[in-house]
Parts: C-alpha cells; structure tokens; sequence
C-alpha cells in the first residue's frame, strides 16, 4: 500500500456510527502525479475495454460513461477516458470477437494472457510487451505489485510482461456462505463433513426455516454451467478445473477416478432437490434474488472478501437474516475447500499493438496506486457518500440495496488496479460485518485443494479442441448425469471419448510443461 496512503488510513476512527478519518491532503496528495500529465497538460485520450463482472450498478446504468463516479474518476486522474462495457456473460465470446476484428481499445481487460480467447493475440503479436514501459512510466506498478505476480503464467510470457494484474486478498477465491438464523431456529451446528452437510441441507428442504409455512426452501443454490457449486467436488479433491501430478503425469481432474464419485454425490444432491435444480442454466441476477430479495436459499458460495455485503444485501430482503461463514464439507480424507489459486487476480489488463500511445494507459494505471484513487475509490464522492468535519470522513455506509449496488462502482469495479479496501484494517475493523469479511478470509487461508496445474499456460490441443476444456464434453457429461438422464457409469465412456478425441495428447503437453517448470 502506498505510504501516503497507509498513514492517512491509519488515522481513521469511528464516530457515532460513521467511520471518520483524517483527510489529510484532501484529496490533492496524489504521489505519482495526475495520469494525464499535470494540471497544465490537456487530458489525454484512452479507450477502455472492460467487463461488467455481473454488477448490477454497472449492467443496469443506462450510459456508464456519462455516470457520476466515472465521471468523477475522470476529473481525478486527468484521463478523458471512455468506458467499452464487456458482458459478463458473454465475456470470452466478446473478447475473441474483439480480437478478431481487430478494432481494439487502447486498453483492454482479460482474464489472463494464458487464456484461449487472448494467448494466440500475445503469439501473433496482437498484444505488446510491457517491460520497459513499466520502467519507465508505472513506478508505482513496479514497486507495488509483487515479482511473483509479474512472472505468473496468467501475467507474463518467456520473460516479457504482457500483462497489468489485479491482486487478491487471498489465494482461495471461495467460501461456504450460510443462513445462520436457519441453523439457530433448527437447532443445529456448522457441518463439517459431507453427511453432515447433507443432513443440514435435507432439513432445510423439509424443516420450513425461513418460517413462511411454504414448501419453498433451495438448500444449496449456485450458477449456470454448475458454476459457484464446487464445495463437493472440493470434498473429494476433484475441483473440474484443476489438475493432478501423480504416476508420472499431470492429469485432468475431469477424468480422474474421483470425479466420478463426485458426480454420484452431486446426482444425490440434485434428485433429492438440496442442489438447485435450475443450476445448470440459472443466470447471475436470478440466483442474486432467491438469496437476497426472496431469502429461500440456505447455503451458497461466493467470495470472502464480499462477505460484508452479502450480509447486508440477505437483510435487505429479510431483515432477520443472518448470514455466517463456515468451513467446506471434508471428505475421505478429512481435507476440503475450493481451489488453491494465486495472489494474482481475476482480471489483466494488456495494451494492444494499435494503441498510438501506449505509455497513456501505464500512467493511468499508475495512478491508482495514488493516495488521491485510493481515496476517491474507498470512500466515493464527497458530499454523496461522505462528508467532514472537524478533518473527520463521516462515510455513509450502504443500507439499502440499491446503495450497496452503488458502492461497489467506486469500491471495487473502478478500483482496476492497486491496493484493495480489504488490506486497509482501519477500514475493515469499523466497517458493519467487517468482521464477517476478516473470518472468510481466515477460513479461505486454512482451507483448499492445491492445484498442479497452477500457472499452466493455455495448451496448443486446447486451443484446437476447446471441447476438450471444463465448459465442453465434461460439462455435457456431467449435466446427464447429474439430472439423471445417464447413469453415473457413462462417466467411464466420457473417459475413454475425451482421450480419444485429443485428451491424450492434451496430458502430454501438461505433463511436459510440469517437469519443465517443476525440476
């Protein structure tokens, strides 16, 4: 975190309920100096491509460019910028579109430089390196941003940097999130194993928690494409989309034995209606409601450092609602969690080669680590969200859903790159359910499944044979069986389909990537 920063945050107290602060600089300290070259200098130009994540705030606004906090976000860092929204749906689709067309912005958010629908623009030259323009103009992108997360697979390649990452708070981007107020009014305790967690699920099906006399109750919820839903197959070490090193090769767990009993587990679920059973096409604004506005879902998944809000937003549609986080199911061997990832996050900006100007974007990024952003982008728009007095930030925290819809625009969507609000412990400590955020944190460091494959570029046979991915032939395979329109023993068909169809070779190139990078 910035020094500046740090201080200014460190000073923070509470006061009648508000969180108050010392606003030292007033908002003119920035370090690195405005993105846009000084008050003197006219604003310089950029074109941003950048997805929507799913938020409401962002996919609901009727013209973000012309939105008060981009706007804001604009005035501050002396960037006329223009915002390209990216669906959250669509979003890999649209890159490779994007791509193709060769019509690029000047800056462009992707989910890594490895991923299919980018790592042939980085082979093609699509994409330049970043090196000596982070030298030179992003100092406090170099200093700030680890040399661990500049060398990931995800961030760079043969020694360039293509990529500007985000960094997580944690490594585990997944905890259990459940309704403590129906564990409290069945009397029962946190579950910790599979049949546990079953039991707690049946009798949130059967037992009318939510006290409306209605059979209406969705035990365990999650997303289209079985997505948010991994705690089981974290159970028995076969989270899809990770990888194993063992007998000498690094082996999908797609295919591996205990994918099967997963998928066993996962059919039980779903007939006996504790699993969601619209989870394989159920869209991200209809699983928000049947948690928050309707309140009929018990158990989910989602991450740590979003736990405050899902507090709030559950309230918002029942005021009694408690949500709490507990560890994931364990399994035979007494282990669970989600997939162990790396402090690099989600998102990675990279500068396509028709960019006129590309030192603009560095500078513009640089300057989030400024203590003026992260200001604006912690505490939004003074006089909207906060007031001072006496030197004191008075932030008015979000009660209502649409305003807590409305702090994560400055909180986190704009927040593209620098430090998160989550490493500010002043902030966190005074922050309603900051506590709750601190405790997923805790349990997403103790918990989790290691991941061979961490960091493995995208492979030359998957890039042929997309099917091949998580999203094709498994995901086909696993919707039958867990529906029931297959026995669980088609999986062994699946098996032998997907090496046949290329799966072999898919392993070789795995494998000879793991012992080159694991010596």
């Amino acid at each position: 975190m910035n020094k500046r920063w740090m201080t200014t945050a460190m000073a923070v107290t509470v006061a009648a309920g508000s969180l108050a602060g010392c606003a030292s600089d007033n908002g003119k300290g920035a370090s690195p100096g405005s993105a846009g070259g000084g008050s003197d200098s006219k604003p310089v130009k950029l074109k941003i491509g950048i997805g929507t994540e799913g938020l409401q705030y962002i996919e609901g606004s009727p013209n973000i460019n012309e939105d008060k906090y981009t706007k804001k976000l604009r005035e501050l860092s002396k960037t006329d910028f223009t915002l390209d929204l990216i669906p959250h749906r669509e979003f890999d689709q649209k890159l490779t579109l994007l791509f193709a067309g060769g019509e690029l912005p000047d800056l462009l958010q992707t989910h890594g430089i490895n991923k299919p629908e980018v790592a042939p623009a980085v082979d093609t030259g699509a994409i330049i390196p970043l090196n000596d323009l982070i030298d030179k103009y992003g100092p406090n992108l170099k200093k700030n941003i680890s040399k661990e997360a500049w060398e990931f697979a995800s961030v760079s390649k043969n020694g360039k940097i293509y990529g500007i990452p985000n960094v997580n708070a944690t490594p585990n981007g997944n905890v259990m999130m459940v309704r403590k107020d129906w564990l409290d009014k069945l009397g029962m305790k946190a579950p910790k194993t599979i049949d546990e967690y079953i039991d707690m699920l049946r009798a949130f099906r059967d037992k009318d928690p939510n006290g409306n006399g209605k059979n209406d109750e969705i035990p365990y919820s999650g997303r289209e494409k079985l997505a948010f839903t991994e705690a089981f197959f974290g159970a028995y070490d076969a989270i899809p989309v990770d990888w194993k090193f063992e007998n000498g090769e690094l082996v999908p767990n797609m295919i591996r034995p205990q994918m099967k009993t997963a998928l066993a587990t996962y059919r039980k679920l779903y007939e006996e209606k504790l699993l969601d059973n619209e989870v394989f096409v159920q869209v991200a604004k209809d699983w928000d409601a049947k948690i928050k506005a309707k309140g009929i879902v018990g158990l989910w998944t989602h991450a740590p450092r979003l736990a405050d809000k899902w507090s709030a937003e559950v309230k918002t549609g029942t005021p009694t609602g408690v949500v709490d986080i507990i560890p994931a199911p364990t399994g035979p061997d007494g282990k669970g969690g989600f997939s162990i990832g790396s402090t690099v996050g989600g998102n990675i900006w990279v500068i396509p080669k028709t960019t006129k100007n590309p030192e603009n974007a560095i500078k513009f990024l640089d300057w989030f680590y400024s203590d003026e952003a992260q200001k604006f982008l912690t505490y939004g728009i003074e006089g909207e969200d906060y007031t001072v007095e006496n030197g004191k930030i008075n932030y008015k925290y979000p009660v209502k859903q649409e305003d807590i819809y409305r702090e994560e625009m400055h909180l986190t969507w704009l927040r593209m790159v620098g430090p998160l609000h989550l490493t500010d412990t002043e902030f966190m400590k005074n922050r309603p359910s900051g506590d709750l955020v601190l405790k997923a944190m805790d349990i997403a460091s103790k918990e989790g499944r290691k991941n061979d494959g961490l960091g493995m570029p995208s492979l030359p046979t998957l890039q042929a044979r997309p099917e091949l991915g998580r999203d094709g032939l498994w995901l086909e395979t696993a919707a039958k069986i867990v529906t029931g329109k297959e026995p669980v023993d088609s999986f062994d068909k699946f098996v032998l389909d997907w090496k046949k169809r290329g799966g072999d070779q898919v392993i070789k190139e795995a494998t000879e990537w793991y012992k080159s990078t694991h010596k």
